[in-house]
C-alpha cells in the first residue's frame, strides 16, 4: 500500500485522547475584563486556549494584547514627554476618569479578541450542551491578580519619574 495512504487507515483518537474541556462562557470572561481590566482579561482568555487545547496557536495574538495593555498603561501612567500630547486628548475627550475608561474599552476590546478567538468553539459547547466550569472561581482569581499585576506596573512607571 502506498506510504501516504497509510496515515487515512490509522485511527484518529486515541485510547488516551481526552476532549478538550468547555471553556468558560463569554459573560465571565466579558465581567472579568471590565473588573479586572485588560490583564484579567488576558489571562482568562489564555486559561480558554489552555483548556481548548489552543494556547500554541493563540499565544502570538495574546501576546500582541498584552503588548497592547502594556502601551496603554505607558500612555496613561509613564512620564515620558512623547505620551503627555496624547494623555491631554485622552483625557480632554474621556474627561477626569479618562484612565479608568481607557483600561475598560482597552479589557473590552480584548474580550472581543478572545470572543473571534474561540467563537467556534464556544458555539459548539452550547450547541452540545455541555457544563462549562463556573466563572466566578477563575475570574476572580484573575481579577485579583490583574489588580496586583497592574499596581505593580503602575507603580514601575511612577518610579521612572
Amino acid at each position: 500500500m502506498n506510504a501516504s495512504r497509510e496515515g487515512l487507515l490509522q485511527p484518529t483518537l486515541g485510547a488516551d485522547a481526552r476532549p478538550a474541556a468547555a471553556p468558560y462562557s463569554v459573560q465571565a470572561t466579558f465581567f472579568t475584563g471590565f473588573f479586572g481590566g485588560p490583564f484579567a482579561a488576558i489571562a482568562l482568555v489564555a486559561v480558554n486556549s489552555s483548556r481548548l487545547r489552543r494556547l500554541s496557536r493563540d499565544w502570538p495574538v495574546l501576546a500582541a494584547c498584552l503588548i497592547a495593555a502594556i502601551f496603554m498603561g505607558w500612555v496613561i501612567h509613564g512620564s515620558a514627554p512623547a505620551v503627555s500630547p496624547m494623555r491631554d486628548w485622552l483625557s480632554s475627550v474621556m474627561g477626569q476618569n479618562s484612565a479608568r475608561y481607557a483600561h475598560r474599552l482597552v479589557a473590552l476590546i480584548i474580550v472581543g479578541v478572545g470572543y473571534l478567538l474561540h467563537r467556534r468553539e464556544q458555539r459548539n459547547t452550547d450547541v452540545l450542551g455541555l457544563s462549562r466550569p463556573n466563572g466566578w472561581i477563575a475570574g476572580g482569581l484573575c481579577i485579583l491578580g490583574s489588580l496586583a499585576l497592574m499596581a505593580a506596573v503602575i507603580a514601575g512607571m511612577g518610579s521612572s519619574r
